[in-house]
């Protein structure tokens, strides 16, 4: 009888998290992004690759004529994108380390939010979709 039981508890905890009617599906950002924060930065790309809620983006920017690149891994939740951000391409004086906290809108088409660097700076990040 122990045993039974314990198997319909297995078996009914395992059907209702299948029959759960809560999305977790976090919202699609694969693809290509441009900087638009201002018009000090040209020629920038952000490429992010999502698998399920992992994230990997590469970016190459231009701020004022000096070349960026930096790579970034983390995750999406719902709409929330962070990953940390490591600079293999720093310009002159800006930290190389560092976190982006973004947040998708409902458009599907801007990615908004902040960046926070190892130096304790913090400014904001806007991407738009590429189409």
């Amino acid at each position: 009888m122990f045993k039974k039981t314990i198997a319909f508890l297995i078996l009914f905890t395992a059907l209702s998290s299948c029959t759960s009617n809560k999305d977790t599906t976090p919202a699609n950002v694969n693809g290509l992004w441009t900087d638009v924060n201002t018009s000090d930065f040209k020629n920038c790309y952000v490429i992010i690759a999502q698998d399920g809620n992992k994230i990997v983006m590469s970016h190459y920017l231009e701020f004022k004529g000096s070349k960026m690149v930096e790579y970034g891994i983390g995750e999406i939740k719902d709409n929330a994108v962070s990953y940390d951000a490591v600079v293999t391409k720093a310009i002159p004086g800006w930290a190389t380390k560092g976190k982006h906290h973004l947040t998708l809108n409902k458009q599907r088409d801007t990615l908004r939010g902040f960046y926070e660097d190892e130096q304790g700076n913090k400014g904001p990040i806007v991407f738009a979709k590429l189409k």
